[in-house]
């Protein structure tokens, strides 16, 4: 179970990377999983590939609470939390900002 883990939190950062690097989804990505997102700008991509980091973090670092003595793992157990968080409100935030409307 682990080694899924490892794998996701992997993969998420490396999209989130991507996301960051390009500015921009890809283009053979469909529609319909770029749902709340309306209005897709170079910003609101990196804040997505953002998020992918954060929460791939997050998973990596919850994922290290297993191998860790137990005062470290709870102190990284808060630290994934938090990266979890800060994750979600800047999804919230990029999804917020691809629907207002522009002037």
């Amino acid at each position: 179970m682990e080694a899924v883990a490892y794998l996701s939190g992997a993969f998420l950062i490396g999209a989130g990377l991507y996301l960051l690097m390009r500015g921009t989804f890809p283009a053979w990505w469909p529609q319909r999983l770029l749902w709340p997102l309306v209005r897709v700008t170079p910003f609101v991509a990196r804040l997505q590939g953002l998020t992918a980091i954060g929460l791939g973090g997050s998973i990596l670092v919850i994922v290290l609470t297993s191998i860790v003595p137990q005062a470290t793992g709870g102190l990284l157990v808060l630290v994934g939390l938090a990266a979890y968080v800060l994750a979600l409100a800047m999804y919230v935030f990029s999804a917020w900002l691809s629907r207002r409307p522009t002037n």
